[in-house]
């Protein structure tokens, strides 16, 4: 047998395997596989635009704990390498000015710290060893400093303290908590005596300073905020950070955050937005720093409120938005590098798209994508081409890191995240579709066909309700309401994005206040009959799920329809009136509701569902997590109550270590067990496990 017959029949077995593997049938993603699915997150691009390093994040489903890992990869593509080398792994990279060191945070030892890694090779060093650990690590542009944050008691001098007052409180004989004033309790945390202050280390090691001991105040905001909220100006020698400096009961009821600006050497802050009432975060310097861009909202007690990109003049304090005309929230932004342009991300129709904001304020949407999903982008320059990595997804695809000459070349994937297992899924793009709402307007929303989808067939259908109620259905690979899994078990999804939605402007956005079960019902509803008329849509067996506002709407429902033959619940608002007493952050119910409820009662009752229970009907499984301070989970039990009371069919799922989101794997796998057997008992009971 002759070399040339050899290589003729390793070419005919190869492409026998291939063809093998194309032809191999699809099946539907399960649970375990969805939860099991690497994701990857924070890309930073090298200065000279390079290399690549981001952040994979993987699940152990039995060991019920998930671990962040760093990887390294070329710009163009190739072989990615893993930089972190030990058990715990390690997040949130950030290159040195000169491209030769990693910045990034490690839990070894049991405190995350800052570490730096050389990227030309050799064990990574660790640089900080605060008892209260370090996070958000950012460089100073002369490579000298990082800044970075801990959680600290503000009155303390120095690390010694703060170890010795947290050993204090664990040992304290009782754990009771005392409260003298509102914001108490938080999100899914009780408020202590720490603060998140803002720390700066030289590079080649040494104690860190505290730039903010003794203030009552943290940076970044929480529970949302990140190393995007300061920044060093160009020649290192201050920071500009995000920080909210209300007192007491203010702190509960008002949105005002502000643009602060202190010496790396340590002094007391100078606020710089003092003037502006909304809310003010991301700040970032110009390359010659004459300018400080951030965003800002105009309307206080609006957490909704439209993200404008603003730019500051150092000198005379002047301050004007960039983007002229503009209607849309900006979501995160860069400067340009060298120059006085922008990159943004922002909505717009379900998708999330890349701008260029010039300086004269015309935006320009350099990359509007129908099958790619971009964020996270960060920035560095391969000669005098500014390069851009993000991170893009869509609802086939949980995510991949790209990279981009912008406006040139077609976007390059140099991560094939979960190929291999992608192959053997049969998952469905998400389809637009859109109808007439509530004022003869058109209103949008996203399809989601079965696994193996046949024209001839009817399937049940599953109507998701998005939360917030100022937010959107994207086309993306949802983390938790992945539209994919809900399709799964042979359903028709649609996902409504009703009046409140984001991406559509702000006057949309804006007609959802003091209107929650008003034109945005009409709007859902009038997307469910467009939709049931769908010759491959079973009218006749339908169901609804939601969480957060999802879950009011899905309280509204039982009193407002009969239409689905179940519901799912999730962290619903059932009570207005004590939802509004128990939350934490009491800007919000006073915005949407017209203030305090013993001030405008009507508007409060007008649109809660406990008022409609008489009218319940439909069965529903009712889910909360104990330690959601947002809708407190007493909600839940409200609603189950009056369903039970009334002999309706219902089931109450309470995760007592969960907040608002369900985030632990074994967790979400109970939750997604539950919802699917739930729907799959109304919807088609062949599928009931």
């Amino acid at each position: 047998m002759n070399l040339r017959t050899i290589l003729a029949g390793m070419l005919l077995s190869l492409l026998g395997a291939a063809m093998s593997r194309a032809q191999a049938p699809r099946h539907a993603m399960s649970v375990t596989e969805f939860l099991t699915l690497d994701r990857v997150s924070e890309p930073a691009i090298s200065p000279d635009g390079k290399q690549v390093v981001y952040t994979v994040i993987t699940t152990d489903l039995a060991a019920n704990r998930r671990r962040q890992d760093l990887w390294l990869v070329s710009a163009v593509g190739g072989e990615p390498r893993r930089i972190s080398t030990d058990s715990l792994g390690g997040r949130s990279a950030k290159w040195s000015p000169d491209g030769k060191t990693i910045a990034f945070v490690n839990s070894r030892g049991g405190t995350p710290q800052v570490w730096l890694y050389p990227v030309s090779g050799g064990p990574a060093r660790k640089l900080t060893t605060l008892s209260t650990g370090a996070d958000g690590v950012i460089w100073s542009p002369t490579g000298t400093m990082l800044a970075f944050v801990s959680e600290v008691y503000p009155d303390c001098p120095d690390d010694a303290c703060n170890a010795r007052r947290a050993e204090e409180d664990a040992k304290r004989p009782s754990k009771a908590r005392g409260y003298d004033d509102l914001l108490y309790r938080h999100w899914n945390t009780w408020e202590d005596d720490l603060r998140s202050h803002l720390f700066v280390v030289p590079a080649v090691g040494g104690p860190p300073t505290d730039l903010l001991k003794g203030k009552d105040y943290d940076t970044p905001v929480p529970p949302f905020g990140g190393s995007q909220d300061y920044a060093f100006s160009p020649d290192g020698r201050e920071l500009a950070f995000t920080a909210k400096v209300a007192s007491g009961t203010e702190q509960a009821h008002q949105t005002n955050s502000d643009i602060f600006t202190v010496p790396v050497t340590g002094g007391e802050p100078v606020n710089l937005t003092a003037n502006l009432k909304g809310g003010d975060q991301t700040p970032a310097y110009s390359a010659d720093g004459k300018s400080l861009a951030f965003l800002s909202q105009e309307r206080p007690g609006f957490e909704s409120d439209r993200w404008r990109l603003m730019v500051r003049d150092r000198q005379s304090g002047a301050t004007h938005e960039v983007p002229q005309g503009y209607d849309q929230s900006i979501g995160e932004y860069l400067w340009a590098p060298g120059g006085p342009d922008f990159f943004a991300v922002a909505e717009e129709r379900q998708r999330h798209e890349i701008l260029h904001i010039t300086a004269g304020g015309d935006v320009h949407h350099i990359l509007r994508a129908d099958s790619m999903n971009p964020g996270q982008i960060a920035v560095g320059m391969n000669g005098q081409m500014p390069v851009l990595a993000f991170v893009a997804d869509d609802a086939e695809n949980p995510g991949n890191v790209y990279t981009w000459i912008a406006g040139h070349e077609p976007p390059r994937a140099v991560t094939r995240m979960n190929a291999e297992r992608l192959r053997t899924l049969a998952l469905q793009p998400a389809e637009e579709i859109k109808w007439r709402g509530a004022e003869g307007d058109t209103v949008y929303g996203l399809l989601v066909k079965p696994p193996r989808f046949q024209p001839g067939r009817r399937y049940p259908l599953v109507v998701l309700v998005h939360g917030g109620p100022q937010g959107a259905w994207l086309d993306n690979f949802h983390s938790r309401w992945n539209a994919g899994l809900f399709a799964a078990p042979g359903y028709v999804v649609f996902m409504p994005n009703p009046r409140g939605s984001t991406g559509f402007g702000q006057k949309f956005v804006d007609q959802i206040s003091r209107d929650w079960g008003g034109r945005v019902y009409t709007d859902i509803m009038n997307g469910v009959d467009t939709v049931a008329r769908l010759p491959y849509v079973d009218s006749t067996r339908m169901a609804a799920a939601g969480g957060s506002y999802g879950g009011y709407m899905m309280n509204w429902m039982e009193g407002h329809t009969t239409r689905f033959r179940t519901l799912v619940n999730h962290a619903g608002v059932y009570n207005l009136e004590s939802m509004s007493g128990a939350t934490e952050e009491l800007w919000f119910p006073e915005w949407e509701f017209g203030g305090v409820p013993w001030a405008n009662r009507q508007d409060y009752e007008r649109w809660s569902p406990q008022r409609f229970a008489a009218q319940f009907r439909t069965p529903m499984l009712v889910i909360n997590g104990e330690q959601d301070f947002r809708v407190p989970y007493t909600e839940g039990l409200q609603a189950f109550t009056a369903l039970r009371r009334q002999g309706i069919a219902a089931r109450l799922l309470v995760f007592p270590d969960e907040g608002h989101w369900i985030s632990r794997p074994q967790n979400q796998l109970k939750w997604w067990t539950e919802v699917q057997g739930w729907l799959a008992r109304y919807l088609n009971p062949a599928l009931t496990p």
